[in-house]
């Protein structure tokens, strides 16, 4: 599927639907610009390899936000009148964006930070609930296409905004841009016409309570791809965690470079994630045109994905391991690009696998479970690569991070079986 055709698609003429996915595109860069801002604030703040602690730190809090208030937030999206939630989450970030360039000490960082993401835990299962009546159940494939194209904009843009921005207005705009955006977002949202349909309440009792929390976590635990999956996506956790943590302080520290070095690399970062969800997507498409059954589909699609993952695994351990050489600007761009694109090729997978092992009834709780898990895989990470930074240095940091996940890859691959789910469609039902 083109992304030409994905604009074509009825979806363009939805209003509703435009404007929300307006509202995610912007809020979005803006976050990604923040995300970038931290790490620059961070290195101001405190200097040298230590913020690689402060950055890791906060990241993790980010993380530990994300899993304390997104299954109260998804409770609240079947209870609530969701297009006021979403505003109000916007305002509230757009607030606490708005005083972050005036914090001075690292503490209020970590309260700003864990602050400013609970409120996102609270817009981002909101939002994702509510796509599918806004677009239909005919097009809610295309939609989800579209928020994957969003992500890989904000990969792309958010450094290279952020890095014009520190460039002609300073670092504290960087800060200001993202809580415009949530402004703007909020207005978008504000604009649209979301209905709130009033829902009975449920009944909850202890033991429902912890059905319902642990019924996901078993869909991917019992089938044996889901479950590859995921000790992948702790490989990616481990690249990534290693790009957004130690990068600033490879490049400003190491290569002795400026803000607009560190920019280039995080934006090759997000080239690379883009270029391979682009070719991931064409090659797909392609492979599974000869399936003549969903029962064959289903055969390809565990085919290619197992590749995918072992592929990704490999590239983003191999990767890491010249970072102890301290390679220079262009070759360290070149293997971020490389990065980017890893992550892609585990992603992409996961999800692909994720879908094909779940029916529509149980997706949101698999989904949720899904987002929990491999979250608390960066919690781990993010503190992990942050100290690892501060006591070793970024390039040894770089180096046994990419051993550990050449370990991890291998250590799938030589004790993967053969199983029925290779060859059957086992989504639960």
């Amino acid at each position: 599927m083109s992304l030409a055709s994905l604009f074509a698609s009825p979806l363009a003429r939805n209003r509703d639907f435009r404007l929300l996915f307006s509202a995610q595109v912007i809020s979005l860069i803006g976050s990604g610009v923040t995300t970038v801002g931290l790490a620059l604030f961070a290195h101001q703040l405190v200097g040298g390899g230590s913020a690689a602690v402060v950055i890791g730190n906060a990241l993790m809090l980010r993380i530990l936000a994300f899993l304390v208030f997104s299954q109260p937030a998804g409770i609240l999206a079947d209870r609530v009148n969701r297009k006021r939630m979403l505003i109000l989450a916007d305002i509230v970030r757009f607030g606490l964006l708005a005083l972050f360039p005036f914090i001075e000490s690292v503490w209020q960082v970590y309260v700003m930070i864990f602050l400013i993401n609970a409120a996102t835990a609270f817009f981002s299962p909101i939002y994702d609930a509510t796509i599918p009546e806004v677009a239909g159940s005919a097009h809610y494939v295309k939609a989800l296409s579209l928020s994957r194209v969003a992500v890989d904009m904000e990969a792309m843009l958010a450094p290279m905004l952020a890095g014009l921005l520190v460039a002609l207005l300073g670092l504290q705009w960087l800060f200001w841009f993202d809580a415009a955006s949530y402004l703007v977002s909020a207005g978008l949202v504000a604009a649209s016409s979301l209905r709130h349909i009033p829902k009975p309440p449920k009944q909850f009792s202890p033991g429902v309570v912890l059905h319902e929390l642990t019924y996901g976590a078993k869909i991917l635990l019992r089938e044996a791809s889901l479950r590859r999956a995921l000790i992948f996506s702790f490989v990616e956790a481990i690249a990534g965690a290693a790009a957004i943590v130690a990068t600033v302080v490879y490049v400003k520290e190491v290569l002795a470079l400026s803000e607009t070095a560190f920019v280039v690399v995080m934006a090759a970062l997000g080239v690379g994630s883009t270029v391979a969800a682009l070719v991931l997507g064409r090659a797909t498409g392609r492979y599974e045109s000869g399936a003549d059954s969903r029962v064959a589909l289903h055969g390809l699609r565990h085919r290619w994905t197992e590749r995918a993952l072992l592929v990704g695994g490999l590239v983003l351990g191999v990767l890491l391991l010249p970072g102890v050489l301290q390679p220079p600007l262009w070759i360290f761009a070149l293997l971020w690009f490389l990065n980017g694109a890893g992550q892609a090729l585990i992603a992409i997978p996961s999800s692909t696998l994720l879908a094909e092992h779940t029916h529509e009834a149980d997706r949101g709780r698999a989904y949720a479970a899904y987002f929990a898990l491999t979250h608390a895989f960066w919690l781990i990470t993010y503190p992990a690569i942050g100290y690892g930074t501060s006591s070793l240095g970024a390039p040894l940091t770089f180096t046994l991070a990419g051993v550990v996940c050449l370990m991890i890859t291998l250590g799938v691959f030589l004790t993967r079986k053969s199983s029925p789910d290779h060859e059957h469609d086992t989504r639960s039902g």
